[in-house]
């Protein structure tokens, strides 16, 4: 399937550019170079390299078997298990095409997501962590007419399923040429995965992602100094977030033939007793698990030596919870900046000085264009705050799916916003300072709330901290910070204050009232904090109070 970006005089000139290797590639070339090397671990067991390439063959061509044919779409909600690999693998030799969503989805998002890519399969696991998926589907069925065939990984496949155990397992005859799967792979150029985004409200937007991007393990890998010595820990889902496919650092892993280690689901005990187990040197996740991670009481009694790197996304990077990290850890955090729908765009390097791989999101990566754009598009000069935008390039050429329109209104005059705001030191860093919805305009001066968020997360009593707008009669807006304090600290205004007046915080900048919390509301994904629904909170506070009408 072409991506709908392009027409088809622009996608012949697309392909005649070049190609680059694409994951099968690196499937292929770690089982001829490591065939006996260990591949993929989980909590069930392990595979070599070899095993991957076997398996994921015959999983292609008894799904070709079943009268699949090429570009037909499959929705996978799988956890992070080796046959999650292993299908991803098989859909790019067989041609068709994968939709991957998270675990979370239930009947609303399935519903959806599978009508909007008409997809004839559903391929997940029959239950997990107290939920039957399965049950889910068969009463999901009568409302998909296009859905024909109902895929199940694991042991326990019910009536009227599909064992992709069994499946992958089963050995093939000599019916097929040797190079039957060779015919049918996706090409270059040409979709290979759906995504979702996970944005906060309503339903996510489905992303297609093409094999048009070049080699950017390249430069990630001299960034991270990535070796094929390294095990990769995935601590965030396969299916989105930083350790997804679309992320680098499975890729790097992939491309370098590195071991890659997984959780099923994230917990602080079983990630650091995984890293210890496995010898995990470069782990991928968000900032939350870092946080978890050190507030663990027995966190002196792993041998975590062997981590080197710690890649974080998704989320901002409290400057306290990295430093915090690295003093009890002794690896070094790296923060970096991409999302679904725009593709990777900066990271800083194992080398940076602890202020640049916390604070910032490092240097754009060579085969990225990033600006900064004021409201009218044009470029801000050096230092001065805008919202960052992605040129059309091959890194970076995602579109929506079946989408041109809002693709294109995305990407106005070759430029994708991003709706984040940032700006450039005079080292080519970029720090991102807040979202362009969530900016405070107090009396018409603007308030980037992660500029003061990463002021206040420096106080010793604050764990996290979340700054939105609550409205004001005579200001329009003004700031307001919910802060989550450290186990058995407290924080009262005047201190807050103090600690930014002490940070040369402008006046007007300062937040005008002080929630603390307990916890904080996220996204599904549980990696973006909820301002929304705080700004809400304050607002319906402050309308009790009788302050705001």
């Amino acid at each position: 399937m072409i991506p709908i970006r392009y027409t088809e005089r622009e996608f012949e000139q697309l392909c005649a550019e070049g190609k680059w290797g694409t994951p099968v590639d690196y499937v292929e070339q770690n089982a001829n170079k490591y065939p006996d090397k260990t591949a993929l671990i989980d909590s069930g067991g392990r595979l070599t390299f070899l095993d991957v390439k076997q398996k994921s063959d015959r999983l292609a061509i008894r799904l070709l078997e079943m009268g699949l044919k090429r570009d037909d779409r499959i929705v996978v909600q799988l956890p992070n298990v080796v046959e999650w690999v292993i299908v991803h693998t098989a859909l790019q030799k067989a041609g068709l095409i994968g939709l991957y969503v998270m675990q979370y989805f239930r009947h609303k998002e399935i519903e959806y997501s599978c009508k909007e890519i008409e997809a004839v399969g559903y391929l997940g696991v029959a239950d997990f962590r107290g939920f039957n998926y399965f049950d889910m589907i068969r009463e999901l069925r009568p409302k998909l007419p296009d859905l024909k065939h109902v895929f199940v990984v694991g042991d326990n496949v019910p009536d009227g399923a599909v064992s992709v155990n069994e499946m992958r397992d089963s050995p093939l005859g000599k019916e097929h040429p040797a190079d039957f799967i060779a015919k049918s792979r996706v090409g270059w150029g040409q979709i290979y995965q759906l995504r979702v985004t996970s944005g906060t409200t309503g339903m996510p937007k489905l992303v297609e992602c093409a094999l048009t991007y070049p080699s950017l393990e390249d430069t990630l890998k001299q960034r991270y100094k990535v070796t094929p010595d390294d095990v990769f820990g995935a601590f965030a889902p396969l299916s989105g977030g930083p350790s997804g496919v679309h992320c680098r650092g499975f890729g790097i892993s992939q491309r370098m033939g590195c071991t890659v280690a997984m959780l099923e689901k994230f917990d602080a005990a079983d990630a650091v007793d995984l890293i210890q187990r496995e010898r995990i040197s470069f782990g991928t996740g968000v900032p939350t698990m870092l946080a978890m991670i050190s507030a663990l009481p027995n966190l002196s009694d792993y041998d975590l030596s062997s981590l080197r790197v710690f890649e974080v996304a998704g989320a901002s990077l409290p400057y306290s919870v990295a430093k915090e990290f690295e003093e009890k850890v002794g690896c070094k955090v790296i923060n970096r900046l991409g999302g679904v729908d725009i593709g990777f765009g900066a990271t800083s390097s194992v080398d940076d000085p602890p202020e640049v791989r916390w604070g910032s999101v490092g240097k754009p990566i060579p085969e990225i264009t990033l600006k900064l754009l004021d409201e009218q598009g044009n470029d801000v000069p050096q230092g001065e705050v805008g919202e960052i935008a992605y040129a059309k390039t091959r890194g970076s050429d995602r579109s929506y799916y079946r989408d041109l329109e809002m693709t294109l209104e995305r990407e106005a005059q070759g430029l994708a916003r991003t709706g984040d705001l940032g700006k450039f030191d005079e080292h080519g860093n970029l720090y991102v300072v807040g979202r362009r919805k969530d900016v405070i305009i107090r009396g018409g001066q603007n308030i980037f709330p992660a500029e003061i968020e990463s002021m206040l997360i420096t106080h010793p009593a604050v764990f996290n901290v979340a700054v939105v707008s609550m409205p004001d009669r005579v200001m329009g807006e003004k700031a307001c910070a919910y802060v989550i304090c450290k186990q058995g600290q407290i924080l009262t205004f005047d201190e807050m204050t103090s600690h930014l007046v002490k940070k040369k915080v402008a006046k007007y900048k300062l937040p005008e009232r002080l929630q603390v919390v307990d916890s904080f509301p996220y996204s599904g994904d549980g990696q973006k904090v909820m301002k929304r629904t705080l700004s809400e909170d304050v607002t319906a506070k402050l309308k009790a109070e009788g302050v705001v009408f």
